[in-house]
């Protein structure tokens, strides 16, 4: 039996689900699923959702920012899909509420969860076209954001990384040698006491702009 909480998420999004036991599981955490036998939680669907939100994230920016490196795409790709984009999304529909949950309480990653499976129950169930339609309402706005950030300096690039894991931001330290009319000064960047970056530059600005983007190496992948 499909709950009323599913039919009126499903209205809420304004989508019509062929199967609607699909979006049920979708909103179905494994802490309800513990405690009521024959219900099915949510991490399959989660786990196909998180694969097609990727692939339609990254097909959008690829044709839509030509003007935007690799390094600039993958660095937009993953903060638009990371874990406090999708929070704030899954906070707008009101998803927590919607939820069917036993022991759990609302967190980010459960929220983060639950919206990739409704993803995956609204590709499994109609198609790439209405999931790629759902995808990009709820984060068109953000990837447009987020592609302008994409320009800045390599200092906004690792802040912007490290916010979106919710970390303290980097911490520069500068150091410097020669006369005073032909300084040299010499950077490094630090998250929790480890050295992720150094550069060097006739300026601060310059030294820790070299830092920051030797850091950013190690987060390509972020």
């Amino acid at each position: 039996m499909i709950s009323d909480q599913t039919i009126d998420f499903a209205k809420s999004i304004k989508k019509e689900f062929n199967n609607l036991q699909l979006l049920e599981e979708a909103l179905t955490h494994k802490s309800w699923s513990a405690e009521n036998e024959g219900i099915r939680p949510n991490e399959k669907l989660e786990f196909l959702g998180d694969s097609v939100l990727g692939l339609i994230v990254t097909k959008f920016i690829y044709l839509n920012y030509p003007e935007l490196s690799e390094g600039q795409l993958s660095l937009l790709r993953s903060v638009v899909v990371g874990r406090n984009s999708l929070k704030e999304v899954a906070k707008e529909l009101n998803l927590g509420s919607y939820l069917k949950l036993g022991n759990a309480s609302v967190s980010p990653a459960l929220l983060e969860d639950a919206l990739e499976a409704v993803i995956g129950a609204l590709y499994i169930d109609s198609g790439w076209e209405t999931a790629r339609e759902f995808v990009l309402e709820i984060l068109s706005e953000r990837i447009e954001e987020h592609s302008k950030k994409n320009n800045e300096d390599f200092k906004s690039r690792l802040k912007m990384i490290f916010e979106r894991q919710s970390l303290a931001p980097p911490r520069y330290s500068i150091r410097s040698d020669g006369p005073d009319h032909q300084k040299h000064f010499y950077a490094t960047v630090q998250i929790g006491g480890e050295i992720i970056g150094k550069g060097e530059g006739s300026s601060k600005k310059e030294a820790e702009q070299q830092a920051a983007e030797e850091a950013l190496k190690g987060y390509a992948d972020e």
